[in-house]
C-alpha cells in the first residue's frame, strides 16, 4: 500500500512538471497562453481515453507490469520536455505520451489494493492513496517554485520528477516481488469475480436506470472547474495581483492544500444521514457553494491578494471534494452489478474531457478579454450543473435504496 501511494504521489508530480512551468514560460515570452494550453489539452486527451483503454487492460495483464510500464514511461517523458521545450508541436507530442502513461497507473492500483490488501484495511488504503493527488501537486509546485527562485532553469523540475520516478519504480519492483512470494498472500481478485459475476448487468442499462447518466454533464464541467482553475492559478496571481512567476507558484502550493481538506469535507458530507448519502444532493451543494468564489473572483483586480487565494483555494477545496465524490466513492454504489470499475473509467474520462477543454479554452480567453471573463464562465459552469444535478436526486435515491434492483 505504501508503494502504491508512493507510486500515485509520483505520478501526480511527473504530470505537473508542466501545469507548474507554464507562468515561467508565458512569463519570459516563450509561450503565448493559448499555446501553453494547448499542450495541456493535448496531454488530458490521451489521459482520458486512456482510462478507458487501460482499465480494460488492468483486469487482464499484470497489475505489477502496468505500474512498472507506467512510471518508467513518465520519467521518460519528463526528461524528453528538458529537449522540446518551447517548441510546442514537439512539446505537445511528449505531453501526450506522457498523459498515456499516467492513465496506466490508477486502474492496477486499485486492482492491488483491492486484491491484496485485506477487507478490514481496503477502505483505509482507498482514502490514503485519495491524498496522494494533492501531496504530488504541492511537490511539483514547491520544487518548480525553488529552482526559479535558485535560477536553475525550467529543465530542473523535470530531472528530479523523473528520478523521484525511477527511484520509486525500483522500490516497487522489489517490493512488489516479495509481496507475490510471501506464503501467506492471497489474490482475492478472481474470487470477488466469480462472486460478482452472475450479478452483472450491461453498463447502460445501469447507467440509465440509477440517473447516473444525468452526471455525465456536471463531470464534464468538474473536470473544467478543477484542472482549469487548478492549471491556471499562477498567471491569474501574476497577472491580476502583479506577483513575480516565482512568488505565484508558491502561492499556488495552497491550491493542492486545500483540496486535502476537500477529501476531509467530501467524507464529512457522504458520512451525514440529513444528505442519505445521496451523491447528487452532494454535488449541489458543493456546485452551488463554488459559484460564490468564482463570483467574488469576477473582481479579481479589486480585491486585495489574501482574499483572491482564499477564493481559488475555495474553488479547488469544493471541486477536490467533487471529484472524491463522483470519480471515486459513487462509482462503488454499482459493485453489485459488478459495474464499479467500468463506471469509474468512464466517469474519469468524462472529467478529463472537461480537463481538456478548459486548458486551452480558459488560456485563450484569458489571452483575449482577461481573467475576469474566465470567472464568468466558472460561475456559469458551476451552476449549471448544480441545476442538472437536481434531476438526479430522485432517481438516484431510488437506486441507493438496497430494496430497489435494476
Amino acid at each position: 500500500m505504501i508503494c502504491c501511494w508512493l507510486i500515485y504521489t509520483v505520478a501526480y508530480l511527473t504530470r505537473n512538471t508542466y501545469p507548474a512551468s507554464i507562468v515561467h514560460l508565458t512569463g519570459a515570452e516563450l509561450m503565448t497562453q493559448s499555446a501553453a494550453g494547448f499542450i495541456s489539452t493535448c496531454y488530458f486527451i490521451t489521459y482520458g481515453a486512456g482510462h478507458l483503454i487501460n482499465g480494460f487492460l488492468a483486469d487482464r495483464i499484470s497489475p505489477v507490469f502496468m505500474l512498472i510500464t507506467g512510471i518508467c514511461g513518465t520519467a521518460a517523458a519528463n526528461i524528453a520536455m528538458i529537449f522540446t521545450l518551447p517548441n510546442v508541436p514537439l512539446s505537445a507530442s511528449v505531453w501526450c505520451l506522457n498523459g498515456w502513461f499516467e492513465s496506466m497507473l490508477w486502474a492496477p492500483i486499485v486492482a492491488l489494493l483491492s486484491g491484496m490488501i485485506a477487507p478490514s484495511l481496503r477502505r483505509r488504503a482507498m482514502e490514503a492513496v485519495s491524498v496522494t493527488r494533492p501531496t504530488g501537486v504541492i511537490l511539483a509546485y514547491l520544487i518548480t517554485a525553488l529552482c526559479s527562485y535558485c535560477g536553475t532553469g525550467i529543465g530542473i523540475p523535470y530531472v528530479i520528477a523523473a528520478v523521484c520516478a525511477a527511484v520509486t519504480c525500483v522500490l516497487f519492483s522489489v517490493i512488489s516481488k516479495r509481496a507475490y512470494s510471501a506464503p501467506d498472500t492471497v489474490d482475492v481478485t478472481a474470487e470477488r469475480a466469480e462472486k460478482t459475476g452472475s450479478e452483472k448487468a450491461p453498463v447502460m442499462k445501469a447507467l440509465a436506470a440509477s440517473g447516473a447518466l444525468i452526471f455525465a454533464l456536471p463531470a464534464v464541467f468538474h473536470g473544467m472547474l478543477k484542472d482549469g482553475v487548478n492549471t491556471w492559478v499562477p498567471s491569474l496571481l501574476r497577472d491580476s495581483f502583479r506577483t513575480t512567476d516565482a512568488f505565484s507558484t508558491m502561492l499556488a502550493i495552497a491550491i493542492p492544500i486545500a483540496g486535502v481538506v476537500g477529501i476531509l469535507l467530501a467524507n464529512f458530507l457522504l458520512g451525514r444521514k440529513r444528505l442519505g448519502g445521496n451523491h447528487s444532493v452532494i454535488g449541489i451543494i458543493l456546485m452551488l457553494a463554488a459559484a460564490v468564489p468564482a463570483a467574488v473572483l469576477i473582481r479579481a483586480e479589486a480585491i486585495p491578494l489574501p482574499a483572491g487565494v482564499a477564493c481559488l483555494c475555495l474553488v479547488s477545496l469544493l471541486m477536490e471534494s467533487f471529484c472524491h465524490v463522483f470519480s471515486v466513492m459513487m462509482p462503488t454504489e454499482f459493485a453489485k452489478y459488478g459495474r464499479a470499475s467500468t463506471v469509474s473509467g468512464i466517469f474519469n474520462s468524462l472529467i478529463y474531457v472537461g480537463s481538456a477543454v478548459s486548458t486551452y479554452t480558459f488560456g485563450a480567453v484569458a489571452e483575449r478579454i482577461g481573467w475576469s471573463g474566465t470567472a464568468v464562465i466558472w460561475l456559469s459552469l458551476s451552476l449549471i450543473s448544480a441545476a442538472v444535478l437536481a434531476f438526479a436526486v430522485k432517481p438516484w435515491s431510488r437506486f441507493l435504496d438496497p430494496a430497489k434492483k435494476l
